[in-house]
């Protein structure tokens, strides 16, 4: 079920300042699921005020990353588009019914986002590495 794996990379990111963090909370993780986790932290980003100028970034970035690493690594990674947009509705979703809502979570899930935008490549390789 994706949907554990959502509210952990977005707790990640509110907890620890990225969504890549999700790897230290779980080790199972699909490129696949990846593209969706940040697809999530994308949409609960808009939910709570980013701009889409740095929704696009932060789209941008993913997807380079993701793909170079799918690439690199031999994986195969499904559509990224339709895997991203649903993750920004289950992101928004999450924010929507308050699960983030605690202990200033929501300003460290947006400084995990700002963070990840411009995540250089190399942590993005390291924390999917260690799925």
């Amino acid at each position: 079920m994706i949907l554990p794996k959502l509210s952990g990379a977005l707790i990640g990111m509110s907890l620890l300042g990225s969504a890549y963090a999700a790897s230290i909370l779980e080790r199972r993780i699909s490129l696949n699921q990846w593209v969706l986790m940040c697809g999530a932290a994308n949409g609960a980003a808009e939910a709570i005020g980013a701009t889409r100028q740095d929704c696009d970034s932060h789209r941008r970035t993913t997807q380079k990353h993701l793909t170079r690493y799918a690439t690199e690594h031999g994986a195969t990674l499904s559509d990224f588009d339709a895997l991203f947009d649903t993750g920004r509705v289950e992101g928004k979703t999450l924010v929507a019914s308050r699960l983030l809502r605690q202990n200033g979570r929501l300003a460290m899930l947006m400084q995990g986002f700002q963070r990840d935008k411009s995540i250089p490549y190399h942590d993005v390789e390291k924390a999917l590495s260690s799925c």
